[in-house]
This record gives C-alpha cells, sequence and structure tokens, in this order.
C-alpha cells in the first residue's frame, strides 16, 4: 500500500467515524469502536514507515 492508499483508507476511516457520531453513536459504541481500530493499525503502519525514513 503506497502512502496515497493509507491517506484515502484513512480519511475514509475519519469520514466514517465522523458520520457515526453526527447520527448519535457514542465513541463507545461497538462500530464507532472497530473503526478506531482499523485507523489505529494504518497510524501504526505510518509511525513505523516514518521511523524507517528516520534512520
Amino acid at each position: 500500500m503506497d502512502d496515497e492508499e493509507l491517506q484515502i483508507e484513512m480519511t475514509t476511516i475519519l469520514r466514517q467515524m465522523e458520520e457515526a457520531v453526527q447520527q448519535g453513536e457514542s465513541l463507545t459504541c461497538e462500530h464507532v469502536i472497530r473503526l478506531s481500530q482499523q485507523l489505529d493499525k494504518y497510524i501504526l503502519i505510518v509511525q513505523i514507515r516514518k521511523m524507517r525514513c528516520i534512520n
């Protein structure tokens, strides 16, 4: 997955989280937690890539 695809996926997840909250879902509901976990996975990938660039 290249950087652009990664950015698109992260933006899509954030948009889905925003929509869920606007529709009244709480931050602790299963759907939002699952989206948050998906986002965490991509953030970890970004952090690993960033660390590789620094070294």
